[in-house]
């Protein structure tokens, strides 16, 4: 009697989950559901949109359970551009890594890559040898020169001289009425540095703002007029600038998703999604740039390629892997999704600059206040 009580209370219990469940099968695995979590796969059956704070409270719940999930996430990551985000907002939570875990653990890879090989001195270093005489130095000093409007107009005046010139070639673009270039005698290979034959008023060698080497090659003087205390302040806030990014490096990372994921709001704003869509977009295509970035920097490391070759190598991936998302979780048309990701990667340019801009003040302030 007991026992025929018992089977019929499961029953009506099982009879009551069946009517108030939102759908009959997993979203996830397809399976008929028998409750409100699926016996196969364990996802709760509810159609309720997860909202931006609960969906980070997930996170954080979880954040340090280490599951099998990682790996094929991670190769759907790279092979399958937006294939993630729409399994996700499709209702296949459990299939694949919680999307902020998978961005973090690749931060979390990407970070102690760099601190293993590269300490945030030797970085300083490397900016500050590119930021003395031979790359910011002739701009700094001839800007300095022209704001002295008597010394502009002598320089103006004088006879032009022709010289072996070793300096940055992109002097010829930021000042072509004082200085030009007959012919490139050494290629650099798109070093800072290059020599060439340079045409300049004649003043500059008088008064030794341009000095010969040994070598037969003049170079810009940082003794002469333009002063050397302007170059060092430079070289501090830049040094400065470069602590503070190399510190902080994850945190600035993790900024920029809010900000890229209200530009990709801005640019669907026809297609008034929630906002949770955008987040996880911009969480998977973050996953994808931190992935990049670990390829590049152990290409950096092991092959040593050219910067040149690198910077290109990133940005041609991170737009095509953007354009071939934006196609398949919006479903657009690749006219649509060219234009679409080109306008999203010019607003995260602008973000990083923006940012990059913060750090610039608040560098310009530590140096201020050290000195006071």
């Amino acid at each position: 009697m007991e026992e025929t009580m018992s089977q019929d209370i499961q029953s009506s219990e099982t009879e009551n989950e069946q009517d108030v469940l939102p759908y009959k099968h997993c979203l996830n695995c397809g399976t008929e559901l028998k409750g409100m979590y699926c016996h196969i796969c364990g996802q709760e059956a509810t159609d309720k949109i997860p909202t931006v704070s609960g969906f980070v409270t997930e996170y954080f719940n979880n954040a340090f359970i280490w599951d099998t999930r990682f790996f094929p996430t991670f190769w759907t990551l790279i092979r399958r551009p937006g294939h993630l985000t729409k399994e996700f907002l499709s209702g296949k939570f459990v299939s694949q890594e919680h999307p902020l875990k998978l961005n973090m653990f690749l931060l979390f890879v990407f970070i102690t890559l760099f601190v293993f090989f590269a300490s945030a001195e030797k970085m300083t270093d490397s900016v500050q040898n590119l930021t003395t005489d031979e790359l910011l130095f002739p701009g700094i000093q001839f800007d300095l020169l022209l704001k002295d409007q008597e010394y502009a107009k002598k320089m103006q005046e004088s006879p032009r001289d022709t010289v072996y010139l070793q300096a940055p070639l992109f002097l010829t673009e930021l000042y072509p009425e004082f200085i030009s270039n007959l012919e490139t005698k050494e290629d650099t290979g798109g070093e800072a540095i290059d020599k060439w034959i340079a045409v300049l008023p004649q003043v500059l060698i008088t008064d030794q703002i341009i000095v010969i080497d040994d070598s037969g090659y003049y170079y810009f003087n940082t003794k002469a007029k333009g002063g050397k205390n302007d170059l060092n302040l430079i070289n501090s806030v830049w040094a400065e600038m470069v602590r503070i990014t190399s510190q902080y490096f994850p945190i600035l990372l993790l900024l920029t998703v809010p900000f890229l994921s209200i530009s990709l709001s801005l640019v669907q704003r026809k297609s008034k999604l929630p906002r949770i869509n955008h987040f996880i977009f911009t969480l998977h295509y973050t996953a994808f740039l931190e992935a990049l970035m670990i390829c590049i920097y152990i290409l950096h490391l092991t092959i040593a390629p050219s910067m040149e070759i690198l910077e290109g190598l990133m940005a041609i991936g991170s737009c095509t892997y953007l354009t071939i998302a934006f196609r398949r979780v919006y479903a657009t048309n690749w006219g649509k999704a060219i234009a679409k990701s080109l306008l999203t990667s010019l607003l995260y340019l602008i973000i990083l600059l923006s940012i990059f801009i913060v750090i610039f003040f608040i560098a310009c302030f530590i140096i201020a206040t050290n000195k006071g």
